[in-house]
């Protein structure tokens, strides 16, 4: 009896481990996955300001 009851422990260790483990890749992933967005929104955001400074440029030396 002490012994499935040494070995219930053992296994609820394992258990919580693996959960732990598990937990922390996928808050891992999940990070990756935010700052990949992050940048890409930033990039976009960029491209789309430069557009912009460019279009202005434009007209303003075709007003010259």
């Amino acid at each position: 009896m002490e012994n499935a009851r040494i070995l219930e422990e053992r296994l609820k260790r394992i258990i919580r481990e693996i959960s732990s483990q598990t937990g922390n890749e996928l808050r891992q992933n999940l990070l990756q996955e935010l700052e990949k967005e992050v940048t890409d929104i930033i990039h976009r955001h960029s491209e789309e300001e430069v557009n912009r400074f460019l279009n202005l440029l434009k007209k303003a030396i075709n007003q010259i």
